[in-house]
C-alpha cells in the first residue's frame, strides 16, 4: 500500500471536523453599491482581497468574502449576489466599524459610507455539511467558498497538539491569516552556518475531491518560506502581534524607494491598517530598517535566486506529518493505493545502442536526411559538442571547420561553424553572420538542426540583449529548430564557482539531446518501454493537447495551445512519425517544422481562452485538428488523448471530477462517427493529488522504522472510488544520485553537526502523478494507465522521468521554449 498525504473527510465526520459556518448572505443591494467604489485605473471593480485581510487581521478569525461566481445554486436562487463567511458564530461591532473605515479610506473621505448599512443580519450558524450535496458513486459538489473556508477549520483543530519530531523536542505550530500552520518560533527556524539565511517550516491544507470518490479529500504538504529579514525581494509579510491565541497576521508588503533619499521604505496596505486602527488595535507599522535576524517581523523572500540554504523538508519529515494527522485528526480516512500487479514497467534505457545511433532513428522526423550544425564562439564549445556527438554515434566526429557535412550513419550529418559573431549577446543584426554560415537550406527532403554555444552563468549579470531568443526566432524562420549549450564567461563574476566536469558533460549530453527531440530524431528506447506486455501493439496516434494562457500585461490574455502528436509502429522505428500542428500553416507538419514555425512567429491569440464563447471555440479548433490529423492516417488508427487535468478542465468540464465524463470531452465528434479515440487526464499539482510519503509492504522496506519507504517503479491503483484512477509515485533524480536521500534518514532539524553543509542543498521529497482514464476506446482501462506510466518512465531526451507522457510533454517544451515565454508576467 502506498501512504501519501491525501484523506478522505467521510460525511458522518464533518460536522465535528470542521464545525459550523456563519453566512452573512450580501443583497443585490449590497452588490450594486460595490459596483459604486471608487476603483483604480485599469480596475474593473474593486477587490475583495483587501477587506477581507483587513477583517482576519482585525478579528483574528477566518473571513471570506466571495462574489457570485463562488456561489452555489441555492445561494444565488435566494437571491445572494455575494458571500461574507466566518466561523464561531457572528461578528461584534467590530464588523461594521472595520467596514466603515475601510470604504472610507477606498473614497478618500468623500462621499456617503453605504456598505455598513448594506450588512444583512447573520444567518444562524450552520454545519458545513448542510452545503455539501452527497452523490452515489460520484464526488460531492459544494459551492466554492466552502473549499477554502473548510481549510482553515480544519488548520486550527491540527495546530492545537504538539509535533512531534523524532527525538527532538516537539514543535509548536502557529497559524496565520491565510490558513497555513507555521513553525514560528525562533529556534526552529533553520539557519545556514553564517547566520545570515533563514527559513521557516510552513504547512498547507487543501480541500478538494478525487475521481469517484464520494467524500470530500483533503491534501496537506509542507514548504520550507525563506525569511528575507530586512525586505528584500518580499512582497508579503509574517508579523506576530504577540496576543494570545491571536493568528499570526500574514499581510502584502509594498517596498519603494523613497523619492527623495532613495532609501528603501517598508509599507502595508493602508486600507489595512486603516481597519485595524478603527477597530482599536494599536497601529500597525513596518520600519524601515529591520533587524538581520528574523523577530516578530518576517518577511517572505519572493524570489530565491541568490539563497544561501536549501528547499524543501525532506520525505522523512513529511512521514513525520502523516503521523502528526492522524494524531491529531484520528475522522481522517488516507486514502487506500494498493499496487497494480497488471502493470508492469520495462527498465528505463539511458544511453542509447553501443553501436550509435541508427538511420532508422531519423524516420520519424519525416525527412530522408538530418544534418546537425554546430555553432560555436570558443574552441572549448566545439569540443564538448563534438565529444558528445561521438559518444552518441558510436564513433568520432571531427568536421572541418567550415567544410563539408561529415556524415555519421547514412541518414545523418554533421557541420562546425565557428560565428562567435553570431552569437554573442551584444550583436543587434545577425543577418549577415548567418549568410556566412553557409548552411545546407533546408528542404522537402533535407532537415537542418543547429545547435549553437551561448556564454552564460547563473550568477553573472543577465545581458540587456539576449542572443537566445533571437536566434532561435531568427533561424524558426528558416525551418531551422534549435538548441542552446552553455559555456561560462572567461571570467567570473567575484564568489562565483566553476561548474564541475561532470555538470558540464551532463549538459552537453542534454543539449544535443534536446536538439534530436526538436528535429524527431529517435531512437528506438521508447518502442521497447511502450510496447512491453501488449500495451501498445499496433500502429496507434499518440496525442498531447497542451494550453497556457500567456500573462501579457494587455488587453486580452492570449491563450497558447500547441498539439503534439506521436504516430507509432510498434515494428517499424522508421516508420514512427513524429507531428506537430503549426497555425502558420494551418496543417499538422513533420515535428522539426512545427517546432520551427512556433518559434518564429507570436506566443498565443486573444482569439482562444478556457472559458465562455472562447472555450467553446478553443474545443471546436481541437476537435478540427484531431480530425484531420485521423484523416492523415488509415481509417481505424486508435488514438490516445493525453491532456493536463490543471490546464483543460475548464475548457473541457467533462474532465472535472464534479461531472467527470460527463459534459464535453476531446474527440466527441469523432467518436459520435465512429472513430476509436481514448482520453486519459494527468494532473501532478500534489497539492491537489496527495503526496506520496512512504509504502507500508511486508518487504524492501527500511531496518529504521522512522525511515520513509521510497515508491518503487510500480502503478499503484485508487481502491476506493468506482474510476478508473492511478497514482504513479517517483523520485527525482537529485534523490536517487549517491547522498540525495539524506532527508530520508535525517530531517533539517535532527541533522548530525558533521552534515551541517547539506544545509545548502535542495532536498527532494517523493512525488507523484495522477492517471485518469476517462475514454477507454478499444483499449483497457489498465492498458493506458501502463502505457501512460511508461510513456513517463521512458523519455526521449532525458536520463530520468518526464513529468507529462511523451506527447504531452513535448507539447509543454514547444511552448516553454518559445523565445517570448513569460516574458512579459507569469503563467496562469
Amino acid at each position: 500500500m502506498l501512504i501519501t498525504l491525501a484523506y478522505r473527510v467521510r460525511r458522518q465526520d464533518m460536522d465535528a471536523l470542521l464545525g459550523s459556518v456563519t453566512a452573512y448572505p450580501l443583497t443585490e443591494e449590497f452588490a450594486e453599491a460595490w459596483e459604486s467604489l471608487p476603483k483604480r485605473e485599469g480596475q474593473r471593480r474593486q477587490r475583495y482581497s483587501a477587506l477581507a485581510t483587513g477583517l482576519v487581521a482585525a478579528t483574528g478569525r477566518p473571513v471570506k468574502l466571495f462574489g457570485e461566481h463562488q456561489l452555489g445554486e441555492e445561494e444565488q436562487r435566494t437571491g445572494s449576489r455575494a458571500l461574507l463567511l466566518t466561523s464561531d458564530g457572528a461578528f461584534d461591532e467590530r464588523l461594521r466599524v472595520a467596514v466603515r473605515s475601510w470604504e472610507r479610506h477606498i473614497r478618500e473621505g468623500k462621499g456617503t459610507l453605504t456598505l455598513a448599512t448594506l450588512l444583512p443580519v447573520p444567518e444562524p450558524a450552520r454545519p458545513f455539511a448542510d452545503f455539501v450535496t452527497f452523490r452515489a458513486g460520484r464526488p460531492p459538489t459544494m459551492p466554492g467558498w466552502v473549499f477554502r473556508t473548510a481549510e482553515w477549520q480544519v488548520m486550527r483543530r491540527l495546530a492545537g497538539s504538539p509535533f512531534r519530531l523524532d527525538d527532538r523536542v516537539p514543535f509548536v505550530l502557529h497559524m496565520d491569516t491565510d490558513g497555513s500552520l507555521l513553525v514560528w518560533d525562533q529556534g526552529d527556524l533553520i539557519v545556514n552556518r553564517s547566520g545570515t539565511a533563514f527559513s521557516m517550516l510552513r504547512v498547507t491544507a487543501r480541500l478538494t475531491t478525487r475521481a469517484g470518490v464520494e467524500d470530500p479529500v483533503l491534501c496537506f504538504d509542507a514548504h520550507l518560506s525563506r525569511i528575507s529579514p530586512q525586505g528584500d525581494w518580499a512582497k508579503n509579510v509574517w508579523i506576530d502581534r504577540e496576543k494570545g491565541g491571536a493568528p499570526i497576521l500574514r499581510l502584502p508588503l509594498r517596498r519603494r524607494p523613497d523619492r527623495e533619499t532613495g532609501q528603501w521604505r517598508n509599507h502595508l496596505d493602508p486600507a489595512i491598517a486603516k481597519i485595524l486602527e478603527a477597530c482599536q488595535l494599536s497601529a500597525l507599522d513596518i520600519p524601515d530598517a529591520l533587524p538581520e535576524v528574523p523577530g516578530a517581523i518576517r518577511p517572505l523572500m519572493a524570489s530565491t535566486r541568490f539563497h544561501a540554504l536549501g528547499s524543501g523538508p525532506g520525505p522523512r519529515f513529511m512521514l513525520r506529518l502523516h503521523e502528526h494527522i492522524m494524531r491529531a485528526l484520528p475522522a481522517l480516512v488516507p486514502l487506500p493505493y494498493e499496487a497494480d500487479k497488471r502493470i508492469k514497467l520495462v527498465s528505463r534505457v539511458k544511453s542509447y545502442a553501443a553501436d550509435g545511433l541508427p538511420s532508422a532513428a531519423v524516420g520519424p522526423s519525416g525527412f530522408r536526411r538530418v544534418t546537425l550544425a554546430c555553432v560555436y564562439g570558443t574552441p572549448f564549445g566545439r569540443e564538448r559538442m563534438l565529444a558528445e556527438l561521438s559518444e552518441l554515434t558510436g564513433r568520432p566526429v571531427d568536421p572541418v571547420e567550415g567544410g563539408a557535412a561529415t556524415p555519421v550513419n547514412a541518414r545523418l550529418d554533421v557541420v562546425a561553424r565557428h560565428c562567435p559573431d553570431l552569437l554573442a549577446h551584444d550583436t543587434v543584426n545577425r543577418a549577415a553572420s548567418l549568410a556566412s554560415l553557409d548552411l545546407p537550406p533546408t528542404g522537402e527532403d533535407h532537415l537542418v538542426a543547429a545547435l549553437l554555444e551561448t556564454e552564460y552563468h547563473p550568477d553573472a549579470p543577465r545581458p540587456d540583449l539576449d542572443a537566445k531568443p533571437h536566434l532561435r526566432r531568427l533561424l524558426g524562420h528558416l525551418g531551422t529548430p534549435t538548441q542552446f549549450l552553455a559555456t561560462e564567461p572567461a571570467v567570473l563574476p567575484p564568489k562565483a564557482t566553476s561548474s564541475s566536469p561532470a555538470t558540464r558533460k551532463h549538459a552537453a549530453r542534454a543539449a544535443l539531446r534536446d536538439l534530436l527531440r526538436a528535429a524527431g530524431v529517435l531512437d528506438d528506447r521508447l518502442l521497447e518501454a511502450v510496447g512491453a506486455g501488449g500495451r501498445l501493439d499496433m500502429k496507434s496516434l499518440l496525442v498531447g493537447v497542451h494550453a497556457r494562457r500567456q500573462q501579457t500585461g494587455e488587453a486580452g490574455t492570449p491563450l497558447v495551445l500547441t498539439m503534439v502528436a506521436l504516430y507509432v509502429d510498434p515494428d517499424d522505428l522508421a516508420n514512427c512519425e513524429l507531428l506537430v500542428h503549426s497555425d502558420r500553416r494551418q496543417a499538422w507538419v513533420r515535428g522539426a517544422e512545427g517546432v520551427a514555425d512556433f518559434h518564429a512567429g507570436a506566443i498565443g491569440t486573444t482569439r482562444l481562452g478556457r472559458s465562455g464563447e472562447k472555450a467553446e471555440l478553443t474545443r471546436e479548433v481541437v476537435e478540427a485538428r484531431l480530425g484531420e490529423l485521423l484523416a492523415l492516417k488509415p481509417e481505424g488508427t486508435p488514438m490516445v488523448v493525453f491532456v493536463d487535468t490543471l490546464e483543460t478542465r475548464t475548457i473541457w468540464p467533462g474532465l472535472q471530477n464534479a461531472c467527470l465524463g460527463d459534459g464535453p470531452l476531446p474527440g466527441d465528434v469523432l467518436r459520435e462517427k465512429g472513430a476509436d479515440i481514448a482520453i486519459v487526464r494527468l494532473n501532478a499539482d500534489i497539492g491537489e493529488i496527495g503526496r506520496p510519503v512512504t509504502r507500508r509492504e511486508k518487504a524492501n522496506m527500511p531496518s529504521d522504522p522512522g525511515k520513509p519507504a521510497a515508491p518503487g517503479r510500480k502503478v499503484y491503483r485508487l481502491t476506493d472510488g468506482n474510476q478508473h484512477c492511478w497514482l504513479f509515485a517517483g523520485r527525482s533524480v537529485s534523490i536517487q544520485a549517491k547522498g540525495g536521500d539524506l532527508g530520508a534518514t535525517y530531517t533539517r532539524w535532527t541533522l548530525p553537526p558533521f552534515y551541517a553543509s547539506q544545509l545548502t542543498v535542495p532536498w527532494h521529497s517523493y512525488t507523484g502523478k495522477e492517471i485518469v482514464v476517462l475514454r477507454t476506446g478499444s483499449w483497457a482501462p489498465e492498458q493506458l494507465a501502463g502505457l501512460t506510466a511508461s510513456l513517463c518512465e521512458q523519455a526521449l531526451s532525458w536520463d530520468d522521468r518526464t513529468q507529462m507522457p511523451v506527447p504531452l510533454h513535448l507539447a509543454t517544451i514547444l511552448d516553454e521554449d518559445h523565445p517570448d515565454y513569460r516574458v512579459v508576467g507569469e503563467e496562469s
